[in-house]
């Protein structure tokens, strides 16, 4: 009883290290689960899309594969696009949606991060990653 314990903890511990997390990497991946073909451009833009939605927390590095990719797109004419596109959707909302009395004593608190302050300086200061 006690060697087939033995044999079934040698077993798991083998397939566990062969199949560990860290040696995954989205260069070796072809499809995914869902039989979709995964290219190096489509996985980062995924990965950037689900941080600006929040869907990914707590990371604290850009992925390696991923850091042409954001310094790319931190440094396109889209990013502006975006950034512009987000400024006017605010200013339409804040105009429209919460009935400013304009008499000069209406307060605006806003959550310092790409909103008012750029992290692109940080970003390109950091090679993007």
């Amino acid at each position: 009883m006690a060697k087939s314990h033995y044999f079934l903890l040698i077993f798991i511990y083998g397939f566990l290290l062969s199949h560990s997390s860290g040696d995954w990497d989205i260069l070796n991946q072809k499809k995914s689960k869902h039989d979709l073909l995964i290219t190096l451009k489509n996985y980062c833009e995924s990965w950037r899309v689900n941080v600006e939605l929040h869907n990914i927390r707590n990371y604290e590095t850009v992925p390696e594969e991923c850091v042409d990719y954001i310094g790319k797109y931190m440094s396109s004419t889209q990013y502006k696009i975006d950034s512009q596109t987000a400024i006017e959707e605010c200013t339409l909302y804040l105009g429209t949606s919460c009935g400013l009395k304009k008499d000069g004593k209406d307060a605006w608190i806003f959550d310092i991060d790409d909103t008012l302050l750029s992290t692109l300086p940080y970003y390109k200061k950091n090679g993007y990653g």
